[in-house]
């Protein structure tokens, strides 16, 4: 007797694998933008981007990744991946833009 076909279908697979990036992303910048951020020698602009990507973005990064089923049930499969890739390509260019204008 078997049951059901467990992941029903690929997002949890793809969703792992998207997980290993993210978090991968979002534990180098904590690092990596904490470091900057104590370095202290860039302008005003580039420290209020600094502060917003590791304060809100890389949370908002992570928190959407960790929210998949209840979004997934919301806005479908599409949506899900569309709204994680519009969060991913915010946070990766503030935080290339951070890094150039900190760098």
């Amino acid at each position: 007797m078997t049951g059901p076909p467990w992941p029903p279908s690929r997002f949890w697979q793809y969703w792992a694998l998207a997980g290993m990036v993210v978090l991968t992303a979002a534990f180098w910048w904590g690092v990596e933008g904490y470091a900057i951020f104590e370095t202290r020698r860039h302008g005003q602009i580039a420290e209020g981007l600094l502060r917003f990507t590791l304060l809100i973005l890389t949370p908002a990064l992570v928190l959407v990744w960790l929210a998949a089923a209840w979004l997934r049930r919301r806005v479908g499969e599409g949506g899900y991946w569309q709204l994680l890739g519009l969060i991913a390509m915010i946070w990766a260019g503030a935080v290339l833009v951070t890094r150039m204008l900190a760098g």
